[in-house]
Parts: C-alpha cells; sequence; structure tokens
C-alpha cells in the first residue's frame, strides 16, 4: 500500500515537471527573434511558394474527357479502367467522329472547288512550299508539356 502511494506521488511530480518544461518551451519559442542574417523577404517566400505549387501541378494527372485531377499513377490508371471514364471516353469519340464526318465532307467540297489535294488529305510538294511561302514571319507558340 505504501508503495503505491509512493509510486503516485513519484508519477504525480514527473507530470508537474513536464507541464513546467512544456511551459517554458512555449515561453522560449514565443519569445524567440529570428537573427537577421536568417530573416526571409517576402518575395522569396512568394517564389518558393509558386515553386511549390509548380512541383504540384507537374505531378498531377487530369482526365480531359471526365474531368478529374489525379495525384499518383495508380489512380490515373484505376481510372482509365473505370466504367464511367470508358463511357466518357466512347462519347467524346462519338462526338469527334461525327464532328469530324462533317469536316470531311466540307474538306471534299472545298478539294473539289481549288484543287487542295487529294481526298485522302495528302498534298503536294509544291502545294507544301506555297503554304510555307505563305506562313512565312509567323511564329508558332508551343506550350511546355504539364502546364495544365
Amino acid at each position: 500500500m505504501k508503495r503505491s502511494v509512493e509510486m503516485e506521488k513519484k508519477r504525480e511530480e514527473e507530470r508537474v515537471k513536464k507541464a513546467e518544461m512544456a511551459r517554458l518551451k512555449a515561453e522560449r519559442a514565443r519569445a524567440y527573434e529570428e537573427p537577421e542574417w536568417a530573416k526571409v523577404d517576402g518575395e522569396v517566400e512568394d517564389d518558393v511558394a509558386e515553386e511549390e505549387e509548380e512541383g504540384v501541378r507537374k505531378n498531377e494527372l487530369y482526365c480531359v474527357a471526365c474531368g478529374k485531377k489525379f495525384k499518383s499513377d495508380k489512380q490515373w490508371k484505376n481510372h482509365e479502367q473505370s466504367k464511367k471514364h470508358k463511357d466518357k471516353v466512347a462519347e467524346l469519340r462519338e462526338a469527334f467522329g461525327e464532328e469530324d464526318q462533317d469536316n470531311d465532307d466540307d474538306d471534299e467540297d472545298d478539294n473539289n472547288d481549288n484543287g487542295g489535294g487529294d481526298a485522302d488529305g495528302f498534298v503536294s510538294a509544291d502545294e507544301v512550299e506555297k503554304l510555307k511561302e505563305q506562313f512565312e514571319g509567323v511564329e508558332i507558340q508551343t506550350e511546355e508539356k504539364g502546364d495544365e
């Protein structure tokens, strides 16, 4: 009995001591002032935050068909195998297929009007040279992969 009372007193003393140490540690943390040489400008903090955000965006995968973002390859692969994704892709293919047929009909009409290539979409080298001359001086802007 005496032993348990002594153990209880010892535990209580340890709790009080830990609480006091935690209080002192918190007090020192509140009183801490960063040295001048270690201070960071606001611009640098913004740059670091932007770089971290860009890093997150680069690792992010996006399904255009479903409009969903994924953080890992495993999530992306699972999504690609899902029924919902496959249905969306099929719908898009149908929509684009109909659009392509309409465009092919329009292209055939255009090709018959001005002789711009044959029905399967190929053009002669002379026509390519004409197009090069036509678009000479035009700059093409390209997007880096992963910026989206």
